[in-house]
């Protein structure tokens, strides 16, 4: 019991996982990482870097210093985020970015058919890549540069 607590705590990371799970969780400034399928996490809280992996996921935070997204179909809300990596197919994201003078926002998105609705604020830099994503942004004019086939990207 005591190697296991140990061992957490020196990890600084809140793993989540299972099937149909539904919870509150506190982040308390750690990094989380959500896998499995169908599960719903509102992490509280500041957090670190939130990772979310599987499929169908529900997740929702505040504020988080990273985002990063992997699988399919998971729905992501957040308050903000200072970075953004999304792979996969058909999730749906929504969330502030934030950059600084010294530090631009980095935001890619990789995969197909990809949901993004984004708020930026001060710069961003923005790599869209794959096959029919669908960007939606608002705020401060992003750098933003393409490849791939059949993406929608428009201001709001």
């Amino acid at each position: 019991m005591v190697a296991a607590c140990l061992g957490a705590a020196q990890a600084q990371t809140l793993d989540l996982h299972g099937i149909g799970v539904s919870r509150d969780v506190p982040c308390k400034g750690l990094d989380v990482i959500v896998t499995g399928h169908g599960n719903q996490f509102r992490l509280t809280g500041g957090c670190g870097q939130v990772e979310v992996n599987g499929s169908e996921q529900q997740v929702s935070f505040g504020k988080a210093a990273g985002l990063v997204v992997t699988g399919v179909k998971n729905r992501i809300e957040g308050e903000h985020v200072t970075g953004l990596e999304v792979s996969g197919s058909e999730h749906q994201i929504e969330t502030e970015v934030r950059g600084d003078d010294q530090q631009p926002a980095q935001i890619a998105i990789y995969g197909e058919c990809n949901v993004l609705k984004l708020d930026l604020d001060g710069p961003t830099q923005i790599d869209v890549n794959g096959l029919n994503q669908q960007l939606t942004w608002r705020g401060d004019d992003p750098q933003i540069e393409t490849t791939g086939v059949e993406h929608r990207i428009k201001q709001d």
